[in-house]
């Protein structure tokens, strides 16, 4: 069975490797290693991922991915991943202020331009026809928006909620421990209140490590 790297991204930063926690199963009142996303409380939820090899406060830099008996998933901390196909990631993904979040892959390369609300809106098939109607109209090129996103590409393994306010009415948004394929872009989008934060971040696991860029950072370096 492969065993693969593992990564924790939370907001464009990356870390090799992810905590070990301790979840206490309160039924059998013992506790147990895992790493955990999301919180507990009303309107919210935790997702707890059991990891056998390691104890509460570790770091496991490579595990592999099996199930407990009851056929719930569960990773095996190793010394060194065998595959570099895919990457075991941590998504500690937040949200603005009364905001949530989403996790997609890439853009998928329509536009559209309009009004933040979309109290108005028209879609292009590309940037170059969406700055072109811009242009026409007297348009500010910062009215043009990326109208799609393709699905996210990794294989959630858990998920939680995190939140805010009482019973999460604030806000909420989803975190996650996926598997996410070679060279596939996955991108962590946040809405709510940022005070100047970037509204998205983009990844792409290429072997080795997790490259993380803004959408403007992608296209001033040609990272990805």
């Amino acid at each position: 069975m492969d065993s693969y790297r593992i990564f924790t991204v939370s907001a464009g930063e990356v870390e090799d490797g992810a905590r070990v926690s301790s979840f206490r199963l309160k039924g059998a009142n013992i506790e147990i290693p895992a790493i955990i996303v999301g919180e507990a409380g009303r309107g919210r939820e935790l997702g707890v991922l059991p990891v056998a090899g390691a104890e509460p406060g570790d770091r496991i830099l490579a595990a592999r991915l099996t199930t407990t008996r009851s056929g719930r998933p569960k990773l095996v901390a190793v010394r060194a991943a065998t595959s570099d196909e895919q990457a075991i990631v941590v998504l500690q993904t937040p949200i603005g202020y009364r905001g949530s979040n989403e996790h997609t892959g890439d853009r998928d390369g329509t536009y559209e331009v309009g009004t933040p609300r979309r109290s108005w809106y028209r879609q292009f098939p590309s940037y170059a026809l969406a700055l072109r109607y811009a242009e026409e109209k007297d348009i500010h090129p910062d009215n043009i928006y990326p109208a799609g996103f393709l699905p996210f590409p990794g294989r959630v393994i858990v998920e939680g909620r995190i939140a805010q306010g009482m019973a999460g009415r604030m806000g909420s948004g989803r975190q996650m421990v996926a598997l996410i394929p070679k060279g596939q872009v996955f991108r962590t989008g946040y809405s709510g209140r940022l005070y100047g934060r970037p509204a998205a971040h983009y990844y792409v696991f290429n072997g080795r490590t997790i490259l993380a860029a803004t959408w403007e950072e992608r296209q001033l370096a040609d990272l990805f």
